[in-house]
């Protein structure tokens, strides 16, 4: 299969004039032309499943159109689109705001998915998709450090209670480098697609790698790569991978072999 994570900063763009005539003024642009581009990307990489981080969900950015369901009509899938911010909280609730947050669209078939939401940070929401032979965590990760390292506690947890192989995905705002998902990895199993930590923002001078593809043991990892370009401030990872088959018979588990799709 080919997962594509990207941080598309809600289809707003980059470069200098963003912050201009004050401080992220850029996000209030309109995005319909620019998110075309880039679903037309996406498309052209022909993947199985798509993590979009900081997608609009259908504010007047996008003329009320929701973009994982513009990508989700390209590529032919389903579109899971979670608010970032906590259900109950003001914020969840405010004009603009609310479109914000993280979706998965997927064309193959899950067996189920669900929102849920960390117990720390502004940005808590995580989208768990569970599919036959793994299960997908999709997740934006607190700025502020005490918050983040809550939340990648939460998610040590959450791996370690999944009973079939794990990817765990997302933009983790990790500023303080491989050692902030250190423990998480150590804890749970977890390897890097991204073997050598080749930094993905920002996307004109990429300096830190804050986002991720982690994956358990029964993940098989074949190629990973980063495409150099700009539509957003990060750049976007490429992870192909096939899941190792197993059966369980009596008290046994039985490797078969890996399926790709």
């Amino acid at each position: 299969m080919r997962l594509v994570l990207y941080n598309v900063r809600y289809g707003t763009g980059t470069g200098w004039d963003y912050h201009l005539p004050f401080p992220f003024w850029g996000c209030f642009r309109k995005t319909e032309d620019r998110f075309w581009e880039i679903s037309d990307f996406i498309a052209k990489l022909n993947p199985d499943i798509v993590g979009l981080v900081e997608s609009d969900g259908g504010s007047y950015r996008q003329n009320g159109a929701s973009q994982p369901a513009i990508v989700a009509s390209q590529i032919g899938g389903l579109p899971v689109f979670a608010c970032k911010y906590y259900g109950n909280s003001f914020i969840a609730k405010a004009p603009v705001l609310r479109f914000q947050g993280n979706a998965v669209v997927t064309k193959v078939p899950p067996v189920t998915y669900r929102r849920c939401y960390l117990s720390r940070g502004m940005k808590r929401a995580v989208l768990e998709i569970e599919y036959p032979d793994f299960v997908l965590f999709l997740v934006h990760l607190s700025l502020g450090p005490g918050a983040r390292r809550t939340q990648l506690e939460e998610l040590k947890a959450r791996c370690a209670e999944a009973k079939k192989p794990v990817i765990l995905a997302g933009d983790g705002n990790t500023f303080g480098g491989a050692k902030e998902l250190a423990p998480l990895m150590e804890a749970v199993g977890l390897r890097n697609a991204n073997a050598a930590d080749m930094p993905t923002f920002p996307s004109s001078y990429p300096s830190f790698a804050l986002d991720f593809v982690l994956y358990s043991p029964g993940i098989e990892v074949q190629n990973f790569f980063m495409p150099r370009v700009s539509f957003s401030d990060h750049l976007p990872l490429v992870c192909d991978f096939s899941v190792q088959k197993t059966e369980l018979t009596g008290n046994a588990i039985y490797t078969t072999g890996s399926i790709a799709v």
